[in-house]
């Protein structure tokens, strides 16, 4: 018997770039070397991955329509509505608007507007259900696999490094204050926890009481502890986890912070106890688009094929409360997620995703 409940909604990915054909320097790094010479070289030259000049791209009928069979595809794996955690171009913006004048979209988008080309005066609302710009994005360290997160205390397995930090909090909230004022929603990038830390000084500076209306979002927020729980709940912070990632890191995120950090590190459950509100985004081409494959990872803490990891999980309704979205729209499935053994979700079927107008 089919399951009808809220649509899936992924907030953090990079589907519009895939779409396009454009090599994301991260996702495509060969190694955790490669990306860390990466991480390096943007540091080097005072800038950060989410400001990095990209080749402009060509408002033509491929590009659209490589958009369009993106969207589809989103639509195909469960999704009602996708956000670009990062658009580098406007010519995104002008070929969905293109798309749209044709009539709805696959799947409702959002989009991130990456903070290197981020202009508050080019920057305006559609009122449109279907398509809608957000906010901007900013990037504030680098990744825990490349040993590149910025992190209060060296890592375990390389003792004399403490990773990157591209953004600290007077920078992050100098840069963000004009969108700020303008109304606009400010999600930046952070996985280690001094990169979190950073983070919640720079929104404190930048919203003062205000913190909790405004709803700054923090993407990632790997390397927790304590206190930057209480705080993220105190300020009113949104977290925007990757279900997938806990699990795909299991063992170099062991590696790098030792039984004490890693106990502590991807812990959506102390974020929802903590009255944290937290969303979920698979990050794709990172992780997989399929929602489903991110829930059987929330409820399980092992890999798709059984490979055990042993990473935190959440309970069926939790996950899903971070998953999808009814205001979003709705989805109809095979079989009800509540009702199939956990290391069987990933294989239910979608029947049809049906986005709100």
């Amino acid at each position: 018997m089919s399951w009808e409940g809220p649509g899936f909604v992924d907030h953090h990915a990079h589907v519009l770039a895939v779409s396009a054909g454009v090599s994301l320097q991260c996702a495509n790094a060969s190694s955790p070397e490669e990306l860390r010479s990466y991480h390096r070289r943007v540091s080097d030259r005072w800038s950060t991955p989410m400001d990095e000049p990209v080749r402009p791209l060509e408002v033509d009928d491929a590009l659209r329509g490589n958009l369009e069979r993106g969207l589809e595809r989103a639509a195909a794996v469960g999704l009602v509505e996708v956000t670009e955690a990062g658009m580098h171009d406007w010519a995104y913006l002008e070929a969905l608007l293109a798309l749209r004048a044709r009539g709805p979209l696959a799947v409702r988008v959002r989009l991130l507007v990456a903070s290197g080309i981020a202009e508050v005066a080019r920057m305006q609302r559609t009122g449109d259900p279907w398509l809608e710009l957000e906010g901007v994005k900013f990037y504030a360290d680098g990744w825990l696999g490349s040993r590149t997160c910025a992190m209060r205390q060296p890592f375990a397995d390389e003792a004399d490094d403490t990773g990157i930090l591209f953004l600290d909090a007077d920078t992050l909230a100098r840069r963000a204050d004009p969108f700020a004022e303008a109304g606009w929603t400010i999600a930046t990038h952070a996985i280690g926890d001094r990169a979190i830390e950073a983070v919640l000084d720079g929104y404190e500076h930048l919203y003062g009481s205000d913190c909790a209306g405004a709803a700054p979002r923090l993407e990632h927020a790997q390397v927790l502890a304590p206190d930057l729980v209480r705080r993220m709940a105190e300020l009113g912070v949104v977290a925007c986890v990757q279900p997938g990632f806990a699990v795909a890191d299991a063992d170099t995120a062991r590696a790098a912070l030792g039984p004490e950090r890693w106990e502590d590190a991807y812990r959506w459950d102390a974020l929802l106890d903590a009255g944290v509100r937290v969303i979920a985004g698979s990050d794709f081409p990172v992780a997989a688009l399929a929602p489903l494959a991110g829930l059987q990872c929330l409820l399980t803490g092992d890999h798709l094929d059984g490979r055990r990891a042993g990473a935190p999980t959440l309970g069926v309704e939790p996950a899903l409360s971070i998953l999808a979205d009814a205001g979003a729209g709705t989805v109809v499935l095979s079989d009800d997620p509540h009702r199939v053994p956990e290391d069987e979700v990933a294989a239910i079927e979608v029947i049809e995703a049906r986005p709100s107008a």
